[in-house]
């Protein structure tokens, strides 16, 4: 039991073979000064690498299960609720750390809202460049908006509609959905909502928790105050490698038909698809190659080709 002066929170981290940086993650949370009482829940999804056994020898902790399958993102984080007891409870990847202060903050404004579900931190790569973390829900008025972009719409629209680049993360307020790499969730609003949804191995299960949130009342806040560092990517790239973006589409494109239907999703494919053209055409412009590259590779997914999940 803790003191009724230090807030109790469950940090819940599931790992799958990224051993050396998981292990330098966790030391790096747990050697964090913090005003709250942690208990550090992990689950290991079968590695193949010796990440259980590097955490259960350097990061003894870890209360450590040491599962005999890969249940995805979805499903490791719902068995490590399923051993938390704590009013907060801290989703946070395995490939990420907060800065000093960092959950104090989140608890901090989370008590402050009392109707916020989850409080998402600043995210940011080890180099200090931003993430860019934090979304309006997926609309075809936001496709065609961010089709046509803040040149066209206005860069106070563009603003207010948390367009990636328009967007700066500077400011606290109220968000539609946030990603997951670190994500404070509310115990009342978990024991109401239940956990994330497992048909979503990995990607989109955070927007799918966040969507149920907000349609049941409840608020999703953002705090730039709170920072929280974050590599990005160390388990999806081993899982998809070059696919993870087109998975992530496809995930995304079948969260939005089961709530919008087939109609309204061959809108939304198609304002996507419009906003893809124009940045691969801005890339080739400006002589950016990684730039086109990287919008040519999301145009099969969008026209609704490769679409084996969804």
């Amino acid at each position: 039991m803790g003191s009724a002066s230090k807030p109790r929170v469950d940090v819940g981290v599931v790992t799958w073979n990224t051993r050396d940086l998981t292990v330098e993650a966790l030391r790096r949370l747990l050697d964090t000064p913090t005003t709250c009482e942690l208990r550090l829940l992990v689950r290991d999804n079968a590695s193949t690498d010796g990440t259980a056994d590097a955490i259960a020898s350097r990061v003894p902790e870890a209360e450590l299960d040491r599962g005999d399958a890969n249940l995805g993102f979805a499903g490791g984080v719902n068995t490590i609720l399923a051993r938390s007891d704590a009013p907060w409870f801290l989703a946070l990847n395995s490939d990420a750390w907060p800065e000093p202060g960092a959950i104090d903050r989140m608890v901090a404004i989370a008590e402050r809202h009392p109707r916020a579900a989850a409080v998402a931190p600043r995210l940011e790569r080890p180099d200090g460049e931003l993430e860019h973390s934090t979304h309006r829900f997926p609309s075809v008025s936001l496709a065609v908006a961010a089709a046509l972009g803040p040149a066209v719409i206005g860069r106070r629209r563009a603003r207010d509609l948390l367009l990636e680049g328009s967007w700066g993360h500077d400011e606290a307020c109220e968000v539609d959905w946030a990603v997951g790499a670190a994500l404070l969730l509310r115990r009342d609003a978990l024991d109401e909502l239940g956990g994330f949804d497992e048909r979503y191995f990995m990607y989109v299960e955070d927007l799918e928790w966040c969507w149920r949130a907000r349609r049941a009342g409840w608020a999703v806040r953002f705090e730039p105050g709170a920072v929280v560092r974050h590599v990005g990517n160390a388990s999806g790239a081993q899982a998809y490698g070059d696919r993870r973006t087109a998975e992530y589409l496809r995930n995304t494109y079948r969260f939005y038909r089961s709530t919008h239907g087939p109609l309204s999703t061959a809108a939304l494919r198609a304002g996507n698809l419009a906003g893809a053209v124009r940045l691969w055409a801005q890339g080739r412009v400006r002589g950016d190659d990684d730039m086109a590259r990287h919008w040519r590779s999301q145009l099969a997914t969008h026209w609704g080709r490769n679409k084996s999940h969804g």
